[in-house]
């Protein structure tokens, strides 16, 4: 019975396989069905891509970007030659107008200036003190109205520091010279008489007027000056044993006196 029941499987598996295998349901009989209406996508919508069997739409791949203008890409990177440093530039600071050489940060000069610092020239209406070039702190002064030189100091009298100083004015007989006033005498003038320099009361004569002008001759040396005589061109204010007078002499050979302010 065994061996029946397997042949007869057997059999019912070679007939499955002539008859196309398994059999399918029974087909419908009745009316065939509408096709379902096909619709537009909506707009926006990107439609059923290519190849895609199910009909959805694939998912969009970012594009990718084109290069910026002026960014090279990177074979143009390797392919550059290497760029030199840039030198460095050094900003020079100019010094402000008015200001020589460069002052160290917190420093200013100094604006003091020495009492015996020499002035810049003979103005009219200044109190000025002459002082030998050749003998610092001998100055000219008058005593008994004769004119010679002392040595006069902070130190010294009121009476000789006044003695020594003297008021510019413009040259009584010419005015681009100059005339010597005494500071405590007003009115006397220094000038010369026989050729000796004295201390007299002008008496508004021309001939005063001319012994008592004198023409500053000046020197390389600021503030050093040669008293030239206006009426005796050739004679220049002069010292020799401590008094004044008017010596034939050149510009170089003359007395140079240094302008101070009064003591």
């Amino acid at each position: 019975m065994f061996c029946a029941a397997v042949a007869g499987l057997l059999l019912i598996g070679v007939a499955l396989t002539q008859f196309g295998g398994k059999p399918g349901p029974p087909a419908h009989r009745g009316l065939p069905l509408p096709a379902a209406p096909a619709f537009p996508p909506p707009a926006g919508l990107p439609g059923p891509a290519a190849g895609s069997p199910s009909g959805d739409p694939a998912p969009a791949r970012p594009a990718s970007r084109p290069p910026t203008a002026g960014t090279p890409t990177t074979a143009a990177r390797q392919q550059r030659p290497p760029v030199a440093a840039a030198a460095t530039t050094t900003t020079t600071r100019r010094p402000a107008p008015g200001i020589t050489g460069t002052q160290p940060t917190g420093t200013q000069p100094s604006r003091s200036r020495p009492a015996t610092a020499p002035v810049a020239a003979l103005r009219a209406g200044s109190a000025v003190s002459l002082e030998l070039a050749d003998a610092p702190g001998y100055r000219v002064r008058h005593r008994d109205f004769r004119g010679r030189t002392d040595r006069i100091g902070t130190g010294s009298s009121a009476l000789e520091r006044a003695d020594a100083r003297f008021v510019v004015r413009p040259g009584l007989a010419d005015g681009s010279c100059v005339s010597f006033e005494s500071s405590n005498y007003p009115g006397s003038f220094l000038r010369h008489r026989d050729f000796r320099i004295r201390l007299d009361r002008a008496d508004r004569t021309r001939l005063f007027a001319r012994d008592a002008t004198f023409c500053p001759v000046t020197s390389s040396r600021a503030g050093v000056v040669a008293l030239r005589s206006h009426n005796y061109p050739d004679r220049f204010l002069t010292e020799d044993g401590s008094l004044l007078g008017l010596t034939p002499a050149t510009t170089g050979t003359a007395t140079r006196f240094v302008v101070r302010p009064p003591l």
